[in-house]
């Protein structure tokens, strides 16, 4: 009898070994293979901003006076900073106020002062002068004013250029015709903004 327990035990031991061995071989982790992937480095630039410096200095390039509030914003594109200077104005007065596109201009950074066209002119008259337009008191008006000279006109439409506005300080002069509280007459008042893009 001792024969068979002997035999019994080694068996015993036998199958531990065996079914060990085949749980090891089965739970062992197969070594991780780390992929090598391709990296660019991407710098990061904070956004360019806008700021108006006279006719009072503004972080956000806002202006307001009795007659008018005027926001101005920069355009960017894939190619940089278009030569584009969007706006909001606000007719603060009691009266209409007019703007005179004909007498309006943009002082480039090269100090060169050109034409303005601006957006609605853009998409009805093309080159051609543009007429007036009134603002109601208390109205609103949504444009962009873009420097003749940048503007590139083909038999396609218009194109405009890029990377000028922000080579330095640039000025926009606005020309209004809105009511003097002096006078019973309206007067023109032109409002000289300059700016940098920064």
């Amino acid at each position: 009898m001792d024969d068979i327990v002997k035999i019994g035990i080694i068996s015993a031991v036998m199958a531990a070994l065996l079914l060990g061995g085949l749980a090891l071989r089965y739970t062992t982790v197969a070594p991780e293979v780390t992929e090598v992937a391709e990296t660019t480095e991407i710098n990061v630039l904070p956004p360019k901003s806008l700021e108006m410096l006279d006719p009072v200095y503004s972080e956000k390039a806002v202006y307001q006076d009795d007659t008018i509030r005027i926001s101005f914003d920069a355009a960017y594109t894939a190619d940089g900073v278009e030569s584009k200077l969007p706006f909001w104005l606000h007719n603060a007065s009691d009266d209409v106020v007019t703007i005179l596109w004909n007498l309006c201009s943009i002082q480039l950074p090269s100090a060169n002062t050109v034409n303005i066209v601006h957006e609605e002119q853009l998409s009805l008259f093309g080159p051609l002068s543009s007429p007036p337009i009134s603002i109601a008191p208390g109205g609103d008006l949504f444009d962009a004013v873009f420097p003749l000279s940048e503007v590139d006109w083909t038999n396609d439409g218009w194109s405009v250029s890029s990377n000028v506005l922000d080579q330095g300080p640039f000025l926009f002069v606005l020309a209004l015709e809105a009511s003097d509280p002096c006078c019973t007459e309206h007067q023109i008042k032109y409002y000289t903004f300059r700016f940098i893009i920064r």
